[in-house]
């Protein structure tokens, strides 16, 4: 996934996100999945959010496609790591095998965007970070 944006606030990875971020480094997009109730959520936490287990840092493999469930378009930087980037659209995403999700949106345009709209989840970098950003879905 190409990302033409500048700005970047490094993310606080956490003994829960780690495996998360380094699968995601790989290449690799994963939801977290409990060993007891099978179940998978987002972000990674210390316990299921379904059945209360620990969580016991199980990843699950998912091909990251899925549907807009709502977004933002983002007017006004915040942070001034992200004054050349304005506008931009943050969207969060019902995985088609999964749990919903968050992540930046590029190649659509911010008056195309709608509920419902079929993405597809890639990786990104910027300043060497990567992160997670969805796309429109090609045709199966």
């Amino acid at each position: 996934m190409k990302a033409d944006q500048r700005g970047l606030v490094a993310p606080r990875v956490d003994p829960d996100s780690t495996a998360w971020w380094d699968a995601l480094a790989a290449g690799s997009l994963t939801v977290p999945a409990c060993s007891s109730c099978g179940r998978t959520w987002f972000p990674p936490a210390p316990s299921c959010p379904h059945c209360g287990c620990p969580y016991e840092g199980t990843l699950r493999d998912t091909p990251g496609r899925g549907r807009i469930y709502s977004w933002i378009v983002v007017h006004r930087a915040y942070d001034p790591a992200f004054k050349e980037d304005v506008p931009y659209t943050i969207v969060v995403v019902d995985l088609d095998d999964g749990p919903r999700i968050v992540g930046r949106l590029f190649g659509v345009r911010h008056d195309d965007v709608k509920a419902d709209l079929p993405v597809q989840a890639g990786r990104y970098e910027v300043s060497g970070q990567p992160l997670l950003g969805f796309g429109p879905a090609t045709a199966r």
